[in-house]
């Protein structure tokens, strides 16, 4: 820490809080004291409704610091925060809140930035006494001013100050921060020569995902170290499985380049502890450790939950009594992937090991303790990045890493924000490490700085758009109105993250609220490239917003949830529905029985990257998790266990689905086998017991063989496709099935025997593949055989040109998993607006959907993973099989276009980004400056966004004008060669000569492939 860090630290660490918070500003950070401020009392603004007083600390240009004595033990919420500013705002409009908890331990930093719509964004700078957390200690630290920056009368511009308060209260500098620490904790443990990983982790990828694997877990657990018992203020893991201290006193040997943390406390805590139900009183022990076999194979070989690696603790039983405290969580995350498999077709086994849980040293994997505690250390990372300045990087421990930040459970709004790890920055992180080791993103994403995730206000826009016009189609069809291409505006109300709207809420009918839960009720959404799950997570937080509005006792939506389990057939099924039910919505947990159905019953995501997956289901965890409270004398310590969403994100080839009408076969015995397979995956996703899983697990597998002999029989299928669709297996969550098929994975399956589409949304990211690195992937035919993957897509794909990148397939693939009357809400590349690769898939668009909104970011910097990012919102009006696709160039002929669209003249709403905008003002930039177009503009041959009145100018100088080729009779020249492969492209034997003769060349002379 800087002398300046050190100094804000003693102050915040100086007791009574309240007392330094004015030598901290005035003294340490140079702002100037509260002449002229009086305290402002804040009636009913407290807890409860008590009154509250705004004294005064500190003040600079106009921006006033007030301190808080909040009467609570706890910092206040997002909405008792915002009741405060809106006490505060009417006599000072800008002014920062330093609320100090009852207890003198905690406090918060407020800050409310006013945006360019005038509307208000809250963010929050929280602080621990005594925590080694350095996030608010460096942020305060951007708030200092230098003698030169206060000018001759000690008050410098207030766009000045503003300017600091927002580089202070950044989200994102903490996200760039916390990504590269952990980025370089990554590269060095994955080139760490000490690091000897289990048999079966092979190749350099398999290398990469035990790290992201490892990163997953424990960064979890970091999470749940916040979930705090209101009652004790202990937290939901004990803090000596992570403080060094501690470990030294819970190990035998805690050097540094001992390999005894991983295996005896984190494997043991994933693994046996966290996947493990609780010990229950008169019944055998859950949790214990193996018993050692007298020179034969112990009976718990292989039971992944019990503990192992005794032998490496001082006393294994206090430890005992320390795991014995943690809640069982469930949910597949914490799952073991060692498992015995079937060689051919023997009756022998042999062992898989993925995480190596074992005591046999050989076996488990030697992680050295210098990678989670100790000193820093200075690393090589520049082959890792590809840079030669980072020759001597600084690589804190793990541990070390995760203590310094400030994590939150809740998730931040565009309008709330905590100047903290969220869990959607976590997967901003991971979002970054996954295109880090993947072949097509590796080199930008190592050189990027934390921007291969889609940002925010995105997210949410796109959410925003995709939800406005599925519910709009609620409210018109219950109103018996005319349709209307304009959502209606009390829905754009119902949507909006403002609290202040909640005072006077949008005022919908009783008719009308009941007709918009129905709509969600039986929403489907899928992201087909879900990544760490950013889209299907601003989905579920949208939707739990919209009900809690709608139906904020819950009434209307416990009383369809209890409906549907009084339809089940089974009794045992509907019981065991009526249980998890009562659990889910018990001690008035609202929103965990909102997100719960939503999870189960209306997002699904799919990856062709399995860590993804595991990623995408860790945020739905913490969404879970955030929603219930600790109780020590209550069961599991009141901890509902958490889902299994294997059967709800999944891994597998979207492209690549099943060739059309395979599935959707009338064969009765066929019907009879899915209806059970989607029996055994609904219980399965309430499971809780090991052994309950593990009987649910071998009946869908024997359904699966029964299903397909059936299938074999039905001769509608090749002896290889009949195999891949049987042996797909969701609980493997190591490999991704080379297909894709909503009725087979979801229980999907389509009424409309013309469209196979089940989705009511489909929204996403796709990857960004250029067409040049599809040419030497092969993927399996439906004979067993290697076939090139253009191949592949030529056959599905009606919008298929062999320069077309990977993102055009992504589109119609997406309108085939959609219904008729779907929501499209993709962000791509433009380049399909205007390259010739991209006329079939415009012909598509204009003759499928309906575009609704398109908002073209150009090459505004808005993020790394798409070059020149588009985002296109389209509603489907027609399935087009395959063969169906009118010709491109037909649509020129006169009258065509009349033919073929139902309403050429229906209006598009469009706007081209302008680059020097903040990203976050997206919403009132479309919303204020978006102009319209007719359908039938949105020709084959390009997209032209520009507006009707430019396009008509353009019209008429080219009829007027002559071109340029013309002009100079064809005699075009070469200009300036910026690629002359002559002067810029050198052989090996040149390049070791200029670096021996140069040393410096070695920085500018890179590996180039052509």
């Amino acid at each position: 820490m800087s002398d300046l860090e050190e100094k804000i630290k003693a102050h915040l660490n100086t007791a009574p809080l309240a007392d330094c918070l004015t030598p901290l500003f005035c003294e340490t950070l140079r702002w100037g004291a509260p002449r002229g401020m009086t305290p402002q009392p804040l009636p009913r603004a407290g807890p409860e409704g008590r009154p509250l007083t705004a004294v005064p600390v500190a003040q600079l240009s106009g921006v006033r610091v007030f301190r808080v004595d909040w009467g609570a033990d706890r910092p206040p919420t997002v909405t008792e925060r915002r009741k405060v500013h809106r006490a505060l705002a009417p006599v000072y409009a800008e002014h920062l809140l330093c609320y100090v908890t009852r207890d003198d331990r905690q406090a918060a930093f407020v800050w409310p930035r006013k945006r360019h719509d005038d509307k208000i964004e809250l963010r929050t700078l929280p602080y621990e006494v005594g925590s080694p957390a350095r996030t608010t200690v460096e942020r305060l630290a951007e708030l200092a001013f230098r003698l030169d920056e206060l000018g001759p009368t000690g008050q410098p511009p207030v766009a000045t100050v503003i300017s600091k308060l927002d580089r202070a209260f950044s989200v994102e500098a903490v996200t760039k921060q916390f990504y590269q620490e952990i980025a370089n904790w990554y590269f060095w443990a994955r080139d760490c020569e000490e690091v000897v990983l289990p048999k079966d982790v092979e190749s350099a990828e398999d290398r990469a995902l035990f790290l992201i694997r490892l990163l997953t877990r424990l960064i979890f657990c970091w999470f749940l170290r916040k979930k705090r018992s209101p009652q004790s203020g202990g937290g939901l893991l004990p803090d000596e499985l992570f403080e060094e201290q501690h470990i030294r006193g819970l190990l035998k040997d805690a050097s540094p380049e001992a390999y005894t943390y991983y295996p005896a406390i984190l494997q043991n805590l994933f693994f046996a502890t966290l996947n493990t139900e609780m010990d229950k009183p008169g019944e055998p022990p859950n949790r214990r450790f193996v018993v050692e076999g007298d020179g034969r194979r112990s009976d718990d070989h292989m039971i992944h939950t019990f503990w192992r690696s005794a032998h490496l603790l001082h006393d294994p039983e206090a430890f005992a009594r320390l795991l014995r405290r943690v809640p069982f969580l469930n949910g597949g995350l914490f799952e073991c992937l060692d498992e015995r498999v079937q060689k051919g077709n023997s009756a022998f086994t042999e062992e898989v090991r993925i995480d190596g849980f074992s005591n046999d040293l050989e076996k488990h994997p030697q992680l050295p303790n210098f990678l989670f505690f100790g000193r820093d250390w200075s690393v090589d990372l520049s082959g890792a990045y590809g840079d030669p300045s980072r020759r001597r990087e600084t690589v804190h421990p793990l541990l070390s890493i995760l203590r310094s930040y400030n994590f939150t459970l809740t998730e931040n709004t565009p309008y709330d924000q905590e100047v903290a790890l969220d869990p959607e920055l976590l997967g901003h992180v991971f979002e970054n490490l996954l295109a880090a080791y993947n072949p097509e993103t590796g080199t930008v994403a190592r050189k990027a700085t934390g921007s291969f995730y889609t940002p925010r206000v995105v997210v949410d826009w796109m959410v925003d758009q995709a939800l406005l016009i599925y519910l709009n189609k609620a409210l018109v069809r219950v109103n018996n109105a005319t349709v209307s291409h304009q959502p209606d505006p009390r829905l754009r109300q119902l949507l909006s993250w403002d609290e202040v709207m909640d005072e006077a809420a949008p005022v919908f009918t009783a008719v009308e609220t009941e007709a918009l839960i129905d709509a969600i009720d039986h929403l489907k959404v899928l992201d087909p490239a879900c990544g760490s799950g950013a889209f299907p997570i601003g989905m579920l937080q949208k939707l739990v917003h919209i009900l809690r509005r709608l139906d904020p006792d819950n009434r209307g939506w416990r009383r369809r949830q209890e409906a549907a389990i009084a339809r089940i057939e089974s009794p045992p099924a509907r019981e065991q529905a009526r249980q998890a039910f009562e659990r889910a919505f018990a001690r008035d947990n609202d929103d965990y029985g909102r997100k719960l159905y939503l999870i189960e019953n209306c997002l699904y995501g799919v990856d062709i990257q399995p860590i993804a997956c595991q990623i995408a289901k860790l945020r739905f965890f913490i969404a879970l998790i955030v929603d219930q409270s600790i109780d020590p004398h209550e069961p599991n310590y009141g901890i509902l266990p958490l889902p299994n969403l294997e059967t709800k994100i999944v891994a597998a080839d979207t492209l690549l689905g099943l060739r059309p009408g395979q599935l959707r076969l009338d064969d009765e015995r066929v019907r009879s086998f899915e209806e059970d397979l989607k029996q055994v995956r609904h219980d399965y996703f309430t499971a809780r017991r090991y052994r309950d899983k593990k009987a649910l697990r071998a009946r869908d597998r024997e359904l699966c063989d029964e299903l397909a002999k059936a299938l074999a029989a039905s001769g509608h299928f090749t002896p290889h496709d009949t195999r891949r669709i049987a042996e797909w297996n969701p609980y493997n969550t190591n490999v991704a099935a080379s297909f894709f098929d909503p009725t087979w994975m979801f229980g999907l399956r389509s009424v409309d025997a013309q469209d196979a589409g089940v989705f009511d949304i489909v929204i996403g990211n796709p990857p960004y593949v250029r067409q040049e690195q599809l040419r030497g992937l092969t993927v399996t035919g439906s004979d067993g055989q290697p076939r090139p993957l253009k191949e592949a897509l030529k056959e599905r794909y009606e919008c298929y040109t062999g320069t077309a990148d990977l993102y055009v397939y992504f589109f119609e693939r997406s309108l085939q998993l959609l219904r008729t009357g779907g929501v499209l809400s993709l962000i791509t590349s433009n380049k399909y607006m205007r390259a010739a690769y991209g006329a079939k898939l415009r012909t598509y668009l204009a003759y499928a959907t309906h575009p609704h909104a398109i908002l073209d970011f150009g090459d505004a910097p808005v993020f790394t993973s798409i070059a020149y990012p588009c985002i296109l919102v389209a509603e489907k009006v027609r399935h087009v099989g395959y063969g169906q696709l009118p010709d491109p160039a037909s649509l020129d002929q006169a009258g065509r276009v009349e033919q073929l669209l139902d309403e050429p003249d229906r209006a598009v709403r469009v706007y081209s980004w302008n680059p020097g905008k903040d990203v976050r003002d997206l919403p009132d930039a479309f919303e204020g400056q978006a102009h319209s177009l007719a359908q039938r503009d949105l020709k084959p041959d390009g997209w032209r966004l520009e507006k009707p009145v430019s396009l008509r100018l353009l019209d008429r100088l080219r009829q007027a004008g002559q071109p340029l080729g013309e002009y100079v009779q064809g005699r075009f020249y070469r200009g300036i060669l910026t690629g002359l492969n002559k002067a810029f492209v050198v052989d090996r034997a040149t390049r070791d000569r200029l670096i021996a003769e140069h040393p410096s060349s070695a920085e500018v002379l890179k590996p180039f492939l052509r």
